[in-house]
């Protein structure tokens, strides 16, 4: 049985179409991400070409086996990854389902770090007719920061054929992709095991445990490989032909499934997973923007050598506070644009909303992309829900630099996501949370507020002051 049977957007792509697709990039010793690798042609081309790293996504399970040994298997849907996953990557290069095209070249857009190239095929009408909202967007994207090229129907005589024309979409994401960790100096030295010391605060016990704990599993996982292979080599007779009973180490994903793993990946993982606790533990979430989290993933993700030792642990946590500021100014900015960018005149495809100024952050606001409605769930989910993978996070980093501007405690504010997860709270009407007030509709839309004037006015002059403009003295917006 065909592998594709089952499933109506699986079409391999050709080798001819990948050299295409890759002609004039230089991918030698990058990290590069696959989000639909189906049975793995374009995750082999890159790692034949010199790729160091290639990490995948795929939903299909028989095609997942496929992949086995080939790559890293990320999350199965790549519309779940985040920009925090990923940050570490090089080029996304992709032949996503054509039912979604369009939709995973935004996703892959949004989440991309800064510098990172996006190298994707579409169905040719996903450009050439922009009918819905989603295409005149990502015709906006190609307008901006990429290019597009008819390539005709290329996969006429491939594996799988269709008569369908296709299109080459490039996008490069703006910026330098600089790793804010790279100019501090971290010690090369192992941390000694000392489970008998138990002075110091409270945090440096808890910072020492957890180190003590990852360098104890790292060291139980190489004697456990280690053992593995001996009994592997004892059990199979020298001039045996017969097959006998290998041990194989595994770990379990979030799936559920047997994967392999290697010892590199495996301390990747363990150091993700005590990060979060860290920060967690020590209080350190109100620092923590979705910028400085995709930092510290690319930190461990690229600083392989790096030991996780309490030194560089407390050298990060040293840097966090020291740099709050600014990463706290950088949030407002980021924030700014963004909402700005749907201003009547700024945006140039898709909705725009007259309340979104250029100049400056009404008091009112419309952000897109908040909240998610699905009409066959009516039924059982009538309320609203946070739509994954939006632009949810980018508020709570709004909030976290109006508490640092403010003064206000951010310990006493529930997240965006936790408030509207917990609540059964209705499309098209009016809540109190944090700073605004809002108000989510079912297209996705979340109407902002501002409740009190003079945090509106801090936060416009904040970025005033950076960007040297010259603020109204009155506000124009009518409340």
């Amino acid at each position: 049985m065909k592998l594709f049977t089952n499933n109506p957007d699986f079409y391999p792509t050709p080798e001819e179409v990948i050299n295409t697709m890759m002609l004039g990039e230089n991918i030698l010793g990058k990290t590069i991400l696959e989000p639909s690798a189906g049975s793995g042609n374009i995750v082999k081309w890159l790692k034949k070409n010199g790729a160091s790293e290639v990490i995948a996504c795929e939903k299909d399970t028989h095609l997942q086996k496929l992949l086995a040994g080939e790559c890293q298997l990320l999350v199965s849907d790549f519309l779940e990854v985040t920009s925090e996953q990923i940050s570490h990557v090089d080029f996304i290069v992709m032949n996503p389902p054509f039912s979604e095209g369009v939709k995973h070249i935004k996703h892959a857009f949004e989440i991309a770090p800064a510098g990172c190239t996006i190298i994707a095929l579409c169905n040719a009408s996903n450009i050439e007719n922009r009918y819905s909202r989603e295409r005149a967007e990502l015709h906006e994207l190609i307008e901006l920061y990429g290019c597009s090229e008819n390539l005709g129907s290329v996969f006429d005589s491939a594996e799988r054929t269709t008569s369908v024309s296709v299109s080459l979409v490039k996008l490069y994401k703006e910026g330098s992709g600089e790793n804010e960790f790279a100019n501090y100096i971290f010690s090369n030295e192992e941390d000694v095991l000392d489970n008998n010391n138990t002075e110091g605060l409270v945090q440096y016990n808890v910072v020492r445990d957890m180190v003590n704990r990852y360098t104890s599993a790292v060291k139980l996982f190489d004697e456990t490989m280690e053992a593995t292979q001996k009994i592997n080599d004892i059990a199979k007779f020298s001039d045996d032909r017969y097959n006998y009973m290998p041990i194989r180490f595994d770990t379990i994903n979030d799936k559920g499934q047997a994967v392999n793993i290697t010892r590199q990946q495996y301390k990747k993982q363990l150091q993700k997973y005590y990060w979060r606790i860290i920060f967690n533990k020590l209080n350190m979430e109100k620092h923590a923007t979705m910028g400085l989290r995709e930092q510290i993933n690319k930190f461990i993700e690229t600083q392989v050598n790096v030991p996780f030792t309490m030194h560089n642990v407390y050298q990060v946590l040293n840097m966090v506070i020291q740099t709050t500021g600014q990463r706290m100014e950088k949030a407002l900015l980021e924030a700014f644009d963004m909402i700005c960018s749907f201003s009547a005149e700024n945006s140039t495809a898709g909705e725009k909303w007259k309340t979104n100024a250029n100049y400056m952050i009404n008091r009112k606001f419309i952000v897109p992309c908040i909240v998610d409605y699905d009409p066959r769930y009516s039924s059982l989910y009538g309320y609203m829900r946070v739509h994954y993978g939006g632009n949810e996070y980018k508020i709570e980093d709004v909030v976290k630099a109006l508490c640092y501007i403010t003064g206000t405690n951010y310990d006493s504010i529930q997240g965006l996501f936790r408030f509207i997860h917990d609540r059964n709270l209705s499309y098209g009407t009016w809540y109190e949370w944090s700073f605004f007030r809002i108000k989510g509709f079912k297209k996705g839309t979340m109407h902002f507020e501002f409740k009190d004037e003079d945090v509106w006015m801090r936060f416009n002059q904040a970025v005033a002051k950076h960007r040297g403009w010259v603020l109204p003295k009155k506000s124009r917006t009518k409340k």
